[in-house]
């Protein structure tokens, strides 16, 4: 980082699988300040064992009293109570940003409670696990992995090559849109698979316990291992999600019973007239490809 967007401090509220993340990757790619952890006690001695983060504490007036970036890492709703509670330990202005998976009820938080005392940028990292904790942070978790950047309104040119600064020595890719494109898009891409691999662990679940026939857990093929692979995920993480985007989760839920009701009818009446769907799939996976490999160039470069 150049000295003009250069972090002397970093404070990470919140140190599991994604705050521990960011903290191993900042030190893996040789950033020379100083990052504070703010969790529990137990979390906090978890992240200092593992070099997550340097110091820590359990309250806030220690870790962001002097801090230059301030990233919020816990489940949405906790960011948008955080947002109100930090402004009284600043004791100047500094950027503040977050990794939650929605957007909207974030962004207008932080309007409304920041305003001019600092700049905020929403952020989302496209990357994590079915398994939570400091134990699963990864240095490379988000080597390559889009991060969303949401910009608020009067954001300073400069906290937008903060931002980027930050998400180039992590190794991730910016992508920038505004709050309701990322709620719409992420409830595609992120919320609705969720509840997919959910309701597809339950139902192989029920047919097991059913004809009590355990050995179908055994031939489970790998389609289905990976589409399942999330339903591992806590719904403490969940629950947030679903109660800020229930817009476009819903929508895009019923969407997709329309989808499947049309795919029924083509089954029972004429199978054949599946290859359209398919034809049409393959061409869209083949975009997607094409795009992947396009940008894979792009990729900041990582020591």
């Amino acid at each position: 980082m150049s000295e003009e967007i250069d972090f002397k401090r970093i404070t990470i509220i919140g140190c599991g699988l994604i705050g521990g993340s960011i903290g191993l990757s900042l030190k893996k790619n040789n950033y020379s300040g100083q990052i504070f952890g703010i969790d529990k006690k137990e979390v906090i001695e978890k992240a200092i064992d593992c070099q997550a983060i340097d110091q820590g504490s359990e309250t806030m007036e220690l870790g962001i009293a002097d801090t230059d970036l301030i990233i919020l890492a816990t489940p949405v709703k906790e960011i948008i109570k955080l947002i109100r509670e930090i402004i009284p330990c600043l004791s100047r202005p500094c950027l503040i940003t977050d990794t939650g998976s929605t957007k909207t009820d974030i962004i207008r938080q932080a309007e409304i409670v920041l305003s001019n005392k600092c700049d905020f940028i929403g952020g989302h990292p496209m990357a994590g696990s079915e398994k939570s904790g400091i134990e699963y942070a990864d240095p490379d978790l988000f080597i390559g992995k889009p991060y969303i950047v949401v910009p608020g309104n009067r954001i300073s040119p400069l906290a937008n090559r903060k931002m980027s600064s930050i998400i180039n020595l992590i190794g991730a890719v910016e992508v920038q849109m505004d709050a309701g494109s990322h709620d719409r898009v992420v409830g595609l891409v992120s919320h609705l698979p969720q509840l997919i691999a959910v309701v597809m662990t339950n139902m192989l679940g029920s047919l097991v316990e059913e004809q009590d026939k355990k050995q179908y857990f055994r031939i489970s093929g790998n389609v289905y291992n990976e589409m399942t692979r999330v339903a591992c995920s806590p719904f403490s993480i969940w629950r947030d999600i679903y109660q800020t985007n229930s817009k476009w989760t819903i929508a895009f839920i019923e969407e997709l019973e329309n989808l499947l009701e049309n795919i029924k009818q083509k089954i029972a009446e004429n199978p054949d007239e599946l290859e359209v769907e398919f034809t049409k799939a393959n061409y869209y996976k083949e975009q997607m490809t094409k795009w992947a490999l396009k940008n894979h160039n792009k990729l900041p470069n990582i020591k």
